[in-house]
């Protein structure tokens, strides 16, 4: 019985479209913070390897959660495409739900886009960060690229 209901609920949610699927996928995972050059350079040679290490550490967890994300959006948009390929097959195309169904492909695109510029931008932050740690010579620097 319980089976039933859940593939029920499934096919319930894969039915209503990419608006469900586009609530599903929530909004995109908050970046964390990521201490500054200038706050790497000012810390304690301790606090500045935790930082570098906490940061990276939560920038590995961010990006699992980006790539759950991104998958969201990857399969909304597959599924809208599906749905326009129906909706253009049938004996009266409704038009409006083709251009409903473009526009919410184009949102999970603009909104996958987003989350590469965000993550981009993160890690460059993160990599200026690294090499303000690294251009320390009170620091441990064995994992710091040769120069």
């Amino acid at each position: 019985m319980l089976t039933r209901l859940a593939i029920g609920l499934f096919l319930l949610a894969a039915s209503a479209g990419g608006a469900a699927a586009e609530q599903m996928c929530g909004d995109p995972p908050i970046p964390p913070a990521i201490p500054t050059a200038s706050e790497m350079a000012s810390k304690p040679a301790a606090d500045a390897a935790a930082s570098k290490h906490s940061a990276f550490e939560e920038i590995r967890r961010w990006q699992g959660t980006l790539k759950s994300y991104r998958d969201c959006q990857i399969a909304t948009g597959d599924t809208d495409k599906r749905e326009i390929s129906e909706a253009q097959r049938a004996s009266k195309p409704d038009p409006d739900k083709i251009k409903k169904l473009q526009q919410e492909i184009d949102d999970a695109n603009h909104a996958y886009d987003s989350s590469v510029d965000e993550e981009e931008r993160t890690v460059n932050e993160f990599h200026a960060a690294s090499v303000a740690y690294c251009a320390r010579s009170d620091v441990d620097r064995t994992n710091c690229p040769k120069s």
